[in-house]
């Protein structure tokens, strides 16, 4: 009889293993979606000149054309993410994915720059559906003991996405043009969103929580979720955080034509250099948190790396081949932020279900610091008289993130739920 109660000791270990073994393959799948995304923000920086002289935009115009698509995301993540439980978070994501590819196919055919404004501003809504729903399908598909991992890797998808745009751009544009490029990015995005959606079968992922498509948005989740103070710190963040990186990101193509002289190529593949380094660093922020690295050290080191050198990549004592380097280290070592935010969101929401919701807090500050921070390193730099005269204003978002940081370790010693 005891050999018989542990041999069924035994089966239900196993059984309970292999109900917690993680599926990185729907990981996978999340990640090619979101590196989606960043292809479509990534391939307007390198094209913003041509476009600018093909529609007559000036630098504050074309600062928006970067950071338009982040509008509805700015305004909408957190509703969105309210829609997980009714709509499913895999059917968000493959509704994202169709946007994302029907409405850039036609963005290839604008008349005008209004018209490709107005259709950033939609593509952006793929975005929103996209990214608050990988999060919630990253919890689900793996087990605790892989979480922070997954999750940190799902961070990478904005800096990978957009390097990617940035090397395949320059070679592009002079064969298909930037309406080509437009279509290569819905097509490759078509052949993601197929994928998507034989991945994520029932019978491909049996384990994924089912849809309840008879729920009502959850009110009662929204009223757990919008008091807890930390997932307002971790969006906070990820404002100040996007504001600066994805203002340098949008910009150093022409900084470093305008200040070093260098061609178009060459600051597009010096570009998209720093901002895949970003993904590095999200990769090492969710190797430190499975080693057991807190999150709000994370927070501050990110902050700290990104007001020393951002501010010493514009300052005009500094050499200019020293400013490659500095812009790498800047984007590298912000990098472990996006990790310890979407961890953060995670750990954070009321209960699993609303991990989506509390994922739109994180997306919803970072496309809040995205939309705003090419037309406000516009305006500062035009404002001051130009990049090197701009230096001093890169130490202002670090110095409140620094202070955010303090305020997540607080939170979390203390153990707050709110």
């Amino acid at each position: 009889m005891a050999m018989k109660s542990g041999a069924a000791g035994d089966a239900a270990m196993v059984a309970g293993r292999l109900a917690t073994r993680s599926r990185w393959d729907v990981v996978a799948l999340g990640v090619a979606a979101g590196i989606m995304v960043g292809f479509a923000v990534g391939k307007v920086p390198p094209a913003m000149a041509v476009i600018s002289l093909e529609f007559g935009l000036d630098k504050v115009t074309a600062g928006w054309l970067a950071s338009i698509f982040f509008a509805f995301g700015a305004g909408f993540s957190v509703l969105t993410g309210m829609t997980g439980g009714r709509f499913g978070e895999r059917n968000l994501l493959l509704i994202g994915l169709f946007i994302l590819a029907v409405v850039g196919a036609i963005g290839a055919a604008s008349p005008g720059g209004a018209m490709l404004l107005i259709l950033r501003v939609i593509e952006g809504l793929g975005f929103a559906t996209i990214t608050v729903a990988v999060p919630k399908l990253v919890v689900d598909a793996t087990g605790p003991h892989d979480r922070d991992l997954a999750l940190g890797i799902w961070s990478t998808y904005m800096p990978a996405g957009m390097a990617l745009a940035m090397v395949v751009t320059p070679f592009l544009l002079e064969p298909i043009g930037w309406r080509g490029i437009w279509l290569v990015g819905a097509g490759a995005t078509l052949v993601v969103a197929l994928l998507a959606f034989a991945g994520t079968t029932r019978r491909r992922w049996p384990d994924q929580p089912q849809r309840d498509s008879a729920a009502g948005f959850d009110w009662a989740g929204v009223r757990a979720t919008l008091p807890r103070g930390a997932l307002w710190l971790y969006a906070g963040a990820f404002v100040l955080f996007t504001v600066q990186w994805f203002a340098i990101a949008a910009w150093l193509p022409t900084f470093l034509t305008e200040t070093q002289g260098r061609s178009e190529l060459a600051a597009a593949l010096f570009s998209a250099l720093v901002v895949g380094t970003n993904a590095v660093g999200n990769m090492v922020g969710a190797w430190l948190l499975h080693r057991g690295a807190s999150r709000w050290s994370l927070v501050a080191s990110a902050n700290a790396i990104m007001g020393v050198t951002a501010a010493l990549t514009l300052a005009a004592f500094i050499p200019e081949d020293a400013k490659i380097p500095l812009a790498i280290i800047f984007s590298m070592g912000s990098g472990v932020l996006p990790a310890a935010a979407f961890s953060g969101a995670a750990t954070h929401a009321p209960k699993p279900q609303l991990i989506a919701m509390a994922s739109g807090f994180i997306i919803q500050g970072a496309a809040i610091g995205m939309l705003a921070g090419p037309p406000l390193m516009a305006v500062v730099v035009g404002g001051l008289g130009g990049w090197e005269e701009a230096w001093w204003t890169m130490l202002a978002c670090p110095a409140f993130g620094l202070m955010i940081a303090f305020g997540i370790l607080a939170r979390e010693r203390a153990g707050s739920a709110i």
